[in-house]
């Protein structure tokens, strides 16, 4: 005699323990795994950018400790950008906006070429490439790679956040401090020296790709060869006008004009800044944690 066989139904309590269960698990498993492709493509990051401190380091070997001279702040390596292609005029624009010249100054036009690492790193333009580059910039453009050509932006022309120019702009007047790259033999503290980082640097909130919460951090490259994820100060610090720009404490002569030392280089009034800004350091201070 065949026995009719019994099937068992799950009951609703059941049901909603396991989807609890489920619920609790995927709680604890998501910021985990979520933590561990953002620790994945940082880890990528900064081989790419150690690759193109290589370029750097062989550049300076083949031009006497010189820096390169480059076309805007994109233009030390990478492809050509299609930022004039691409760009979309807000409504809003100032009169007169040209995104022709805009692209231009960042170097987003400037030809594989002419950008002056691209020989030194076998021209493998994707090492230009960030693993988190989801754009940004006041242009609001959706790569920075696609635009620009280029994921990382150097210090180029001028001192700014406390950060020392590494690279000159070839679009400055000629022979002036802003045209002229800096000399490896000017170094004092290559692994405190900032040459360049991941595009927004060194920005917050919506600026930040590999950062956690929005904090400041960003993947530097330093003059060492050393790369590595650091957090600044807050966006609303390093936007205070002593540490975003030294314009208001560069020392000048009767006529208004700033001073320069032996080197061509600005000189400062750190007296000033200390007592405006309370900190204990100078504006560009080898000594400090980064400039």
């Amino acid at each position: 005699m065949k026995v009719p066989s019994v099937k068992h139904a799950f009951t609703l309590v059941e049901v909603l323990v396991v989807i609890v269960v489920l619920g609790v698990l995927m709680s604890i498993l998501l910021p985990t795994l979520s933590k561990a492709k953002l620790t994945s493509k940082r880890t990528r990051s900064i081989a790419n950018q150690k690759q193109i401190s290589i370029g750097y380091n062989s550049y300076l070997h083949d031009n006497r400790g010189r820096y390169p001279q480059v076309w805007g702040f994109a233009a030390a390596g990478g492809k050509l950008g299609n930022l004039t292609n691409s760009f979309k005029i807000p409504p809003k624009a100032p009169p007169g906006f040209d995104i022709n010249q805009v692209a231009a100054f960042y170097g987003a036009t400037t030809p594989p070429d002419d950008r002056p690492l691209n020989e030194y790193i076998s021209n493998n333009y994707k090492v230009f490439h960030d693993p988190m580059d989801i754009g940004g910039t006041f242009l609001n453009v959706d790569s920075c790679f696609e635009a620009f050509g280029n994921s990382y932006q150097p210090q180029v022309a001028d001192d700014m956040f406390r950060v020392k120019r590494v690279l000159g702009d070839l679009k400055e007047t000629p022979g002036s401090y802003e045209w002229k790259s800096l000399l490896e033999s000017d170094l004092v503290n290559p692994a405190n020296k900032i040459v360049q980082g991941d595009w927004n640097w060194p920005y917050d909130r919506g600026d930040t790709w590999h950062a956690e919460k929005g904090e400041p951090g960003h993947v530097m490259l330093y003059a060492d060869g050393h790369a590595a994820y650091y957090v600044f100060p807050s966006t609303k610090d390093m936007m205070n006008k002593w540490w975003m720009t030294p314009e208001f404490i560069k020392v000048r002569d009767a006529k208004g004009i700033p001073k320069r030392n032996g080197r061509g280089e600005y000189e400062y009034d750190n007296a000033k800044f200390r007592a405006e800004t309370g900190q204990e350091f100078d504006y560009i201070d080898s000594g400090f944690m980064w400039w």
